[in-house]
């Protein structure tokens, strides 16, 4: 039984944590261009490694190991999700997992989560973080 509302805790608690209410809408005031094949080989280079998949089963060494193929693949489903503005809604999927710190494995506040995102979209995110670096 208790672990049973330990789960159902563990629910809400990550449903609260990334909760955005707010629904905030950014305005866009002039269209950036989309990313560039180099930029995505940067990013690329930047991701982690020996990270588990994301929800979409695709490994970042995977995203690399191809070279050119690879690349052009991802710079056209890049360019369409830059140019349409859509993020794609197998992308805001995120598999959270619980880890188990120390203590009694029957109390929520003695694990810690971590999110399995998907490793494309990370890779996106990176590429708007430098856009958004050499701005400031």
């Amino acid at each position: 039984m208790n672990q049973i509302k330990c789960v159902t805790d563990g629910k809400k608690y990550c449903e609260e944590l990334y909760n955005d209410e707010e629904n905030r809408q950014i305005d866009v005031q002039e269209k950036e261009q989309p990313p560039l094949k180099d930029e995505i080989r940067r990013a690329l280079l930047k991701s982690a490694q020996l990270k588990a998949t994301g929800p979409e089963g695709i490994a970042a060494e995977l995203l690399r190991f191809d070279g050119e193929i690879t690349l052009n693949k991802l710079n056209k489903v890049y360019v369409e999700v830059w140019e349409t503005v859509l993020w794609p809604d197998e992308w805001t999927q995120s598999v959270f997992i619980p880890l188990p710190n120390k203590g009694d494995p029957f109390q929520c506040c003695n694990y810690r989560t971590i999110a399995l995102v998907s490793h494309t979209s990370k890779i996106l995110v990176r590429m708007i973080l430098d856009h958004m670096q050499l701005q400031l």
